[in-house]
């Protein structure tokens, strides 16, 4: 009995307005046995996070409607809970005082949009261990 089939998959929670971003992103990460959680928006995120037994890592855009990323990330950073959740930024902004407000608030990653599996893929494997 080595305990393999009943262990628990590391969660990773994709907040970002756009399908086709959050189903990019599930799927790139769909190989590396995570279980993968969608919000809409940073609201929606936190309701998921504050629900959801476990999250691992976030992923997260920045230009959302009714909550932003950064409004987000200074929630997650506030919560006790989830103070320590590594958050990879997703954001089509390129500005450096958009990566420095991003830093500001406590994500430890700023990936740019277009990006590629690849590069979500590494960061991800950076702050999970992956089997």
């Amino acid at each position: 009995m080595d305990g393999e089939h009943d262990e628990v998959k590391q969660v990773v929670l994709i907040a970002d307005d756009s399908s086709t971003v959050r189903k990019f992103v599930a799927f790139s990460l769909s190989a590396q046995n995570l279980e993968v959680i969608t919000a809409v928006d940073g609201m929606d995120a936190l309701e998921k996070i504050s629900t959801a037994p476990k999250v691992d890592l976030v992923i997260v855009d920045l230009n959302m409607p009714n909550m932003d990323g950064y409004e987000f990330i200074e929630n997650l950073r506030g919560s006790n809970l989830h103070k320590d959740v590594p958050i990879i930024i997703l954001s089509s902004e390129r500005s450096e005082e958009s990566k420095r407000r991003g830093k500001e608030v406590g994500a430890d990653v700023y990936i740019e949009k277009p990006f590629d599996a690849d590069k979500i893929k590494y960061q991800v494997s950076k702050y999970l261990t992956l089997k």
